[in-house]
C-alpha cells in the first residue's frame, strides 16, 4: 500500500533532519569521519634524528614549578615581540586564570627575536626583557620571528613543554588573536579523558598514614600508565598548497611536490590540543618531515608519518571569526579567531559577566537546544 502524503513527509523530513545533522553546520559528520581516519593510515615511520633548535634567550625554565599539581592544561601562546598590547589583553582575560574546574592551567608567550632591520630592535629587546622578568611568562628563542618561521617556533614550545613541563596533560598551541574558553576547554579534554579525569588527584602527594601511602601507590601505578594520544581542532580536509609567488601561505614544488597531492588532515593552527604523548611522537618524527612553513601542515604531516590523525572538533573555530555572543562564547565555543585587544577585553567581560550575571545561565532554553548550531549561523550571517 502506497505511503500516505503524511507519512511521506515525514519521511522526508527525518531524512533532512540526520543529512543536517551529519553534514551541516554541527560538525557531526565531520567528527565522525575524522574518528576513521586511522583506520586509513599507513604504518608509522622509524623515529628520526634529535631536531636541531636555536637556542633559547629567555628559557623559564621553572614555569611549571612550583608547589602543588603540575598543569593539566598548558597553553602556548605564538607571539610576536612587539604585539604587547595582545599579551596584556590575553593576560587581562582568559590568559590570567592559573586554575580551571580544580585543575590547574599555565600560559605562556613564545616569541623570537625582532628584525635585524626593525627600526625600534633594541628597545624591543629591552622592553620584552623587562616583561618577562615582571610576567615571568615568555619563552624566547634565538631566531627570527615571523610567519614564515612559525613552524619552528611551533617546534620550539612543544621541545620546551616535553623538557621542561612533562607532566602537563595536554597542550593547546594557539596565537595571540585567539579568545580561548579555559573552563570549557579543560571540560571538554577531562570528558575526552575518560578514566584520566581522576588525573590531577594522582598528583595528590603521599599522607602520613600507612593505608594513605598505599592508596598514593596505587595512583602512581596509574599515573604510570600509557597516556591516550590526542590531537584535537578544527580539521581541514582535502587543502591543496597554494603555489602564489609571494604569498604567505606559499609552499614551494621543491617543499611538496605535486605528484604528493593534497595535504593530509591537519588542525588549523588557531587553536589545537595535543597530548603529552602526541607531542612526544611529534618530536621523535618531526625531524624527517617535509620542512614545511605552514605550521599547522606539518604539525599534520608529523603526527601523520607517527601514524597519529587529528580529531575533528566543531568547538574549536579555526579560522572562523564569531561575533560576540554571550551564550556562544560562554557555553559552545572552546575558541574563536581574529580578536583585537579591545573584542578580547570585551569577550571576556561578556562570558565572565557582572557579579549578578555570574550565576545566571549563559544560554536560554531555546539557544541552548539550538547549541553550536546557532553560533555558527550567525557567524555565516555576520561574515
Amino acid at each position: 500500500m502506497p505511503l500516505s502524503l503524511f507519512r511521506r513527509l515525514l519521511l522526508a523530513a527525518l531524512m533532512l533532519v540526520i543529512i543536517w545533522t551529519l553534514f551541516g553546520p554541527s560538525g557531526i559528520g565531520e567528527e565522525l569521519l575524522s574518528l576513521s581516519l586511522a583506520s586509513l593510515l599507513p604504518a608509522p615511520a622509524s623515529p628520526g634524528p634529535p631536531l636541531a633548535l636555536p637556542r633559547l634567550l629567555i628559557p623559564n625554565e621553572e614555569a611549571c614549578g612550583g608547589p602543588g599539581a603540575p598543569p593539566f592544561l598548558l597553553i602556548l601562546v605564538c607571539t610576536a615581540p612587539e604585539n604587547l598590547n595582545q599579551r596584556d589583553a590575553i593576560r587581562a582575560s582568559w590568559g590570567g586564570l592559573r586554575e580551571a574546574r580544580g585543575l590547574r592551567v599555565q600560559t605562556l608567550f613564545l616569541l623570537g627575536e625582532p628584525s635585524l632591520r626593525h627600526p625600534t630592535r633594541e628597545s624591543h629587546e629591552i622592553d620584552l626583557a623587562r616583561e618577562a622578568a615582571t610576567r615571568g611568562d615568555i619563552l624566547q628563542a634565538a631566531f627570527r620571528d615571523s610567519y614564515r618561521n612559525l613552524t619552528l617556533k611551533t617546534l620550539i614550545g612543544l621541545s620546551w613543554a616535553y623538557k621542561h613541563c612533562s607532566m602537563a596533560r595536554y597542550i593547546l598551541k594557539t596565537d595571540d588573536d585567539v579568545f580561548v574558553n579555559v573552563p570549557e576547554l579543560v571540560s571538554e579534554l577531562v570528558r575526552r579523558g575518560g578514566r584520566w579525569e581522576q588525573w590531577e588527584k594522582s598528583m595528590e602527594p603521599p599522607r602520613e598514614n600507612k593505608f594513605e601511602d598505599e592508596e598514593w601507590e596505587e595512583r602512581s601505578i596509574f599515573r604510570g600508565q600509557p597516556m591516550p594520544l590526542l590531537y584535537l581542532g578544527r580539521v581541514h580536509w582535502r587543502v591543496h598548497p597554494s603555489r602564489t609567488p609571494g604569498s604567505k601561505h606559499q609552499v614551494s614544488e621543491e617543499q611538496w611536490p605535486p605528484t604528493w597531492g593534497p595535504f593530509p588532515p591537519y588542525a588549523s593552527g588557531t587553536g589545537y590540543v595535543l597530548s603529552a604523548s602526541a607531542v612526544q611522537l611529534i618530536l621523535k618524527v618531526a625531524s624527517r618531515a617535509p620542512p614545511l612553513p605552514l605550521e599547522d601542515v606539518f604539525v599534520g604531516v608529523s603526527a601523520r608519518r607517527g601514524g597519529l590523525t587529528p580529531t575533528h572538533c566543531v568547538k574549536l573555530a579555526g579560522a572562523t571569526h564569531y561575533p560576540l555572543d554571550r551564550c556562544c562564547y560562554g557555553k559552545f565555543l572552546l575558541t574563536s579567531h581574529r580578536l583585537d585587544p579591545w573584542k578580547m577585553q570585551e569577550a571576556w567581560k561578556l562570558v565572565g559577566g557582572s557579579e549578578g550575571e555570574k550565576t545566571a545561565p549563559f544560554c536560554s532554553w531555546l539557544q541552548g537546544v539550538l547549541g553550536i548550531l546557532r553560533c555558527r549561523v550567525i557567524a555565516w550571517l555576520h561574515s
